[in-house]
């Protein structure tokens, strides 16, 4: 029996949570500011729901228009483009360019059927694991599981989230408050055989690395954040490492780069 976030037995981290970044709010305050934003989780499904198949495809428009709408963080602003400073501190949160992510949607929306089940390594606040969840479901994916992985608790964002998939009864939703090296992680990874993984959590090298070990032997499609960042030199080291693997054929275009395995399908986005 799978177990959902409500049944799921909580697993603490052992080490410190990394403080918030630059944000000006206490952690107290900014949980706060989430919960208060919860209904807008309703809304963004809505929005997700009612593009038409062109408009999954159309990059210009999502960059420019559906990215944008649906809200972008508001933390480490001096990495931010200025312009985009109107849509900061809203919505879903997304901390990604929108540039780079609107290619990424239309490639998934090019690629997600035969995708069950979608993990999140590092979901945090929960905005980017909904989004891309929501797209999968409505461009063609048969999502049976989705599965966040954190080590902080639940947000108000993935509450409000799970509560509305629980409601449904078609997708079944998976929480574990613990981090990836724990155990209990691999014991669910090798259970519930995540097909489709997005990896943003630890950014060293060596937990990267083991990220991506950990759901190699059943994703057939495993995304890695910040492959190319001076900001981050470990996961644009591995990535590229990846890319030249003899067991990879590497395809790049402008946003995603994507590797295809000869058995299976394997993306990486970069911020």
């Amino acid at each position: 029996m799978r177990l959902t976030a409500n049944s799921l037995p909580s697993v603490q981290p052992s080490g410190p949570i990394a403080p918030m970044l630059n944000v000006q709010q206490a952690p107290e305050d900014r949980y706060q500011r989430f919960a208060d934003l919860a209904p807008f989780v309703r809304e963004a499904i809505s929005t997700i729901a009612a593009l038409s198949p062109a408009q999954r495809l159309d990059v210009e428009f999502l960059e420019r228009e559906f990215i944008p709408a649906l809200g972008l963080n508001d933390e480490l602003l001096h990495e931010q483009p200025p312009e985009l400073a109107p849509s900061f501190g809203k919505g879903l949160h997304l901390w990604q360019y929108p540039n780079q992510l609107a290619p990424y949607l239309a490639w998934l929306a090019r690629n997600a059927s035969g995708i069950s089940s979608y993990m999140e390594i590092g979901c945090r606040w929960g905005g980017m694991f909904i989004l891309v969840a929501e797209w999968l479901k409505h461009s063609g994916a048969d999502l049976k599981t989705v599965i966040a992985l954190d080590p902080i608790a639940p947000t108000p964002f993935i509450a409000t989230y799970f509560e509305l998939l629980q409601e449904q009864a078609s997708i079944e939703p998976v929480y574990l408050q613990a981090y990836s090296t724990s155990p209990l992680v691999g014991a669910h990874v090798d259970r519930l055989k995540p097909d489709f993984v997005f990896i943003d959590g630890d950014h060293s090298l060596r937990g990267a690395l083991q990220d991506h070990l950990l759901v190699r032997s059943h994703a057939s499609i495993i995304v890695h954040h910040d492959i190319h960042s001076q900001a981050c030199p470990d996961t644009t080291l591995l990535w590229k490492a990846l890319k030249d693997s003899k067991h990879l054929a590497s395809m790049r275009s402008n946003s995603p780069a994507s590797i295809r395995p000869s058995t299976d399908r394997s993306s990486a986005s970069a911020r």
